[in-house]
């Protein structure tokens, strides 16, 4: 029984709130919320020509890349140089133990010693037995055989030179030089190792000589196609304006040349090598290096641009909402051209200095009211369209 009327006082308490809350909220005239305005970043569509390049990874080489061989077999005594320092045309690297080198220069010495001795004997026999002959006092033949010896010690003198000059440039192969100026490898050999003229211990280290680089990408058949119809002054000015984008990003200070172009396509690839030449007078750029080389094959005159995050893709349309002088937005359906940077060019669907709303992620809908908040454009696309 109890249960019952703690029921029933419940039911009533409810019926008492709803009651309140009815009366409340029928008391009070039916008002319309008016959210206040989004802020939106809003952008000026510019006009400008349009430089179009093309980046295609690549490799820098030096502009000397030699590997320092072992022109003689012996054991290396001396390694004169630190690894991967700079050094000086006729440097020594490398000094190879002399031993047997010294020893066939002092026989080959002795050797021409004893050829010149035997000319000189020769001479003197010549001589002997010319006036004898002419006064009949000795037969031709006598003459002949002096003459013959004295020719014979002359060719042995010649080759006893020949002899000792080879062992005395073989000795000189014994200390191991610098062949221009420029940065050292790491050594593939130590004291103590035994090196040859051939096979994988002939290659002692590598020197590169860094001034200028040289850096090699490849492009591919359709690009070479585009590019072979472009007019000769593109071509030139497209040769002459290489730039570099290195590993980071940022942009190489010095801008290049292209140098050759390979004189096939690679069958195996179905790319064509091409070689450009930039000077590095700070060194920073070293062989093996992965860069990317820009090349600007065009121009797009009177490009209309906006920033990319200004653009919206759906399938196969692209639109853009822009800003009417009331601040409602519109929707704008667009055709782009190719990406520059940050902005996209838009060929057909802006003119120069609509205005269009950067609105990112945020969810508006055309006919929106807004705030419009200038914006700047971003820094890349600033370098990519210039000063406007």
């Amino acid at each position: 029984m109890k249960l019952f009327f703690t029921t029933v006082d419940l039911q009533k308490k409810m019926l008492c709130l709803l009651f309140v809350l009815t009366s409340v909220g029928c008391g009070k005239n039916n008002e319309t919320v008016t959210l206040p305005p989004v802020k939106v970043n809003v952008v000026k569509a510019v006009v400008n020509d349009v430089p179009l390049y093309e980046d295609f990874v690549a490799q820098v080489h030096g502009e000397s890349d030699v590997d320092i061989r072992s022109r003689v077999e012996g054991w290396v005594t001396s390694v004169n140089f630190k690894e991967g320092s700079a050094v000086k045309k006729g440097s020594l690297l490398y000094i190879i133990d002399d031993s047997q080198y010294q020893t066939r220069v002092d026989r080959e010495a002795n050797e021409l010693a004893r050829a010149k001795t035997e000319l000189v004997r020769t001479r003197s026999e010549l001589s002997r037995v010319q006036p004898l002959t002419e006064l009949n006092a000795l037969s031709q033949k006598d003459l002949d055989n002096a003459t013959a010896a004295y020719d014979a010690a002359q060719a042995q003198v010649m080759a006893s030179e020949a002899s000792l000059k080879n062992a005395r440039i073989e000795l000189g192969y014994t200390r191991v030089l610098a062949p221009f100026d420029g940065i050292v490898g790491i050594s593939n050999v130590r004291v103590g190792d035994y090196v040859s003229r051939a096979g994988g211990t002939s290659v002692l280290t590598t020197i590169s000589s860094i001034r200028g680089v040289r850096i090699r990408f490849q492009i591919s058949e359709r690009e070479y196609l585009r590019i072979a119809q472009m007019t000769s002054e593109e071509i030139s000015s497209a040769k002459k304006n290489v730039q570099l984008i290195l590993a980071d990003g940022s942009l190489y200070p010095e801008k290049g040349e292209v140098n050759f172009a390979d004189r096939e396509i690679d069958p195996k690839t179905g790319t064509l090598t091409i070689e450009a030449l930039f000077p590095n007078p700070k060194g920073l750029l070293r062989p093996g290096l992965f860069v990317k080389a820009r090349l600007l094959l065009s121009t797009y005159p009177n490009a209309v641009l906006v920033p990319q995050r200004a653009v919206f893709q759906l399938q196969n349309l692209s639109q853009v909402f822009t800003v009417s002088d009331s601040n409602t937005l519109k929707v704008n359906i667009v055709q782009t051209g190719p990406k520059v940077g940050d902005a996209w060019i838009i060929t057909k669907g802006l003119k120069q200095g609509d205005k269009v709303a950067v609105i990112g992620t945020a969810s508006l809908t055309p006919n929106s009211r807004i705030e419009a908040v200038e914006m700047k454009w971003p820094d890349d696309a600033q370098k990519s369209i210039g000063n406007n």
